[in-house]
């Protein structure tokens, strides 16, 4: 959830790997498993969907 909210107020890998203490490529692969879970194919369709099925709101942002 923490990388979807990052995403949704428009971070970048690198900027995610900052804000979590993260590796650029675990970020990657949480975001793979995000776009597949919501069927997404980028960030923004990922966010479309999250705010759709309320996983985040704009109050997330």
């Amino acid at each position: 959830m923490q990388i979807l909210r990052g995403v949704a107020k428009g971070y970048t890998t690198k900027r995610l790997t900052q804000e979590l203490g993260l590796k650029a490529p675990s970020v990657e692969t949480h975001l793979r498993n995000i776009f597949k879970k919501l069927s997404a194919r980028n960030r923004g369709e990922a966010v479309s969907a999250a705010l759709k099925l309320g996983l985040i709101t704009l109050a997330d942002l």
